[in-house]
């Protein structure tokens, strides 16, 4: 257990180590969190041939799910034929739509498949009612990925399409991103430029700079690769009123460091080991 402070807590795709992540089962688990103080969760979306947003974090199906093909040129069809280890890969209107309905069921996702498949070891929970898993949350980091075969055009009106009017708009999300061209484009949006936004920093060269290239991003937030941060750094990105958030931390003594180095947000996999 680690003593926060103001330091936020969340769960790394869900809660990586803890359910598999990035699916409805991951965020369930998290919302069980919620009452022992996790604030949120991080998750990762990208864009399907389609123009689809999966939740996913991988440019491959091949990790999880021994296929080598790549997001980018699978349609959302031909991606809902693969299982992650029985589940269903989600998209973000998915998710979006369980988010506004609470009197829905949360069952695990690899129960029907696109084409009828029932999984081994299927249980019924249709009479279970759960909250909103991500309702109660009050942080919640949703990262873009991208590379680059992505078509930015198209990326940006399925973000439009999946936040504008939907059940996402009400959600404390903040878009992070490596991608500084996305965030220039988010910022000039006028449909996303209210959603906050968060450069992400991998890169020891680019701190430097990072502050002062999130500030004329219109960027709220830095999330920094854990083991860049200082307090040095923490306190500069605190001057321009940045927040900080670290990622991905799964040491407990780590994380009681930059708890006391007032960072605003942990990213784990452990969450239930760090509250």
């Amino acid at each position: 257990m680690v003593k926060l402070g103001n330091t936020r807590i969340l769960g790394h795709r869900g809660a990586r180590n803890e359910a598999l992540e990035n699916t409805l089962s991951a965020f369930q688990h998290a919302h069980g969190l919620h009452a022992r103080g996790l604030a949120g969760v991080e998750f990762d979306v990208q864009l399907t041939a389609d123009n689809h947003l999966i939740v996913f974090h991988d440019e491959t199906l091949q990790r999880l799910c021994g296929v080598q093909s790549r997001v980018d040129q699978l349609s959302l069809a031909e991606i809902e034929r693969h299982l992650q280890s029985g589940h269903q890969i989600i998209t973000l209107d998915k998710l979006a739509q369980k988010l506004s309905d609470s009197s829905q069921s949360w069952l695990p996702e690899h129960e029907v498949s696109s084409q009828g498949f029932v999984a081994p070891n299927y249980f019924l929970f249709k009479n279970l009612c759960f909250d909103s898993p991500l309702s109660k949350f009050t942080h919640i980091e949703l990262e873009i990925k991208t590379h680059s075969r992505t078509p930015h055009s198209k990326l940006i009106q399925a973000l439009i399409d999946y936040f504008v009017d939907t059940p996402l708009a009400s959600l404390p999300i903040v878009l992070t991103t490596f991608d500084v061209q996305l965030l220039n484009q988010l910022r000039h949006n006028k449909f996303l430029a209210t959603i906050p936004r968060g450069l992400l920093v991998r890169l020891p060269e680019l701190l430097a700079t990072a502050s002062n290239t999130a500030l004329q991003l219109g960027c709220v937030q830095l999330g920094i690769y854990h083991p860049l941060i200082t307090q040095a750094i923490i306190q500069e990105a605190h001057r321009y009123n940045l927040l900080v958030s670290a990622w991905t931390v799964n040491d407990i003594e780590i994380a009681k460091q930059l708890a006391q180095w007032q960072v605003d947000v942990i990213i784990t996999d452990i969450p239930t080991q760090m509250l």
